[in-house]
């Protein structure tokens, strides 16, 4: 499999860097108009990196972000946190929103977030799992399935952190979740 996800990027990479030449050559012959630009003293790749700590959310979506593709960056960077719901629990079959009830459910969670003794514990696990969901309707979707979709750079590098956040919530789910069924 990881030699595949390899391919797999490696291909998405090249068509990045063909749709990137095509787009440069029409805005050359007047085709095209500029590519939106990070405010001046705005984002750069350190201040990017500061909000999007996990390395594969990171190498998913930096360059994009940084090239002024903000809508695409968003957008690929909650479908690499859906990707990597999947392979943390294993459950291929499933996408979005039934991915995240699944994998997050307060009944019998793959990706457990604490013990789920007490009503509070019970309801961050129901208040994540939401929120997993909720993300791939309202961010996700609306970006993969809507042409000529945009963000400005603020609103992206907020997705962005939110994205980042959920990362970290779901390996640390994974790991205690792995962890208990060691025990």
């Amino acid at each position: 499999m990881a030699a595949n996800s390899g391919r797999e990027g490696d291909n998405h990479y090249r068509g990045l860097t063909a749709a990137k030449a095509i787009a440069e050559e029409a805005r050359s012959i007047g085709l095209a108009g500029p590519l939106p630009s990070v405010p001046s003293g705005g984002f750069d790749q350190p201040t990017f990196d500061q909000i999007v700590g996990d390395d594969e959310l990171r190498q998913t979506c930096r360059g994009l972000f940084l090239d002024g593709y903000y809508a695409l960056a968003v957008e690929e960077a909650y479908k690499c946190l859906n990707n990597i719901v999947k392979d943390l629990t294993g459950l291929s079959e499933l996408d979005g929103v039934p991915l995240m009830q699944r994998a997050f459910s307060p009944n019998n969670p793959m990706l457990r977030l604490n013990d789920l003794r007490t009503q509070s514990e019970n309801d961050q696990q129901r208040g994540y799992m939401e929120m997993f969901a909720a993300v791939m309707t309202g961010i996700r979707n609306p970006r993969a399935h809507e042409h000529k979709y945009l963000d400005d750079p603020e609103t992206a590098l907020e997705l962005l952190g939110l994205a980042n956040h959920l990362v970290r919530i779901a390996r640390s789910a994974a790991s205690r979740s792995s962890g208990q069924a060691s025990a």
